[in-house]
């Protein structure tokens, strides 16, 4: 029993114990990184909507009027999750180190 409790603690991750001792500080580090985020993918956003813009074609036509707008939201979803724990880490928040397969579905 005292295993798995010894186990269960090594697997917390260390953002969660620097943020339980001021949280405070880390949601203010965490709203400027995603609003760093979010300015960083707008412009990004931007440049590829004007490229897409200049080699426009009958997408409409074929029923795939929103993929394009689709595919933009997943890749901006996986890009903004990394994009902030980077951000939070160089900000000074440790970010757990995950494995292989757990970083593959984000």
């Amino acid at each position: 029993m005292a295993v798995m409790l010894l186990a269960a603690g090594c697997t917390q991750p260390a953002a969660d114990d620097a943020r339980a001792k001021n949280p405070e500080k880390y949601d203010h580090d965490h709203s400027l990184c995603a609003a760093q985020v979010n300015d960083d993918l707008k412009s990004r956003r931007m440049v590829d909507t004007t490229r897409r813009d200049v080699f426009r074609d009958d997408r409409d036509r074929y029923g795939q009027g929103a993929l394009p707008a689709q595919m933009d939201a997943y890749g901006d979803a996986k890009s903004s999750d990394r994009l902030i724990a980077s951000c939070m880490a160089a900000r000074g928040w440790p970010q757990p180190d995950r494995q292989w397969w757990q970083k593959i579905g984000r």
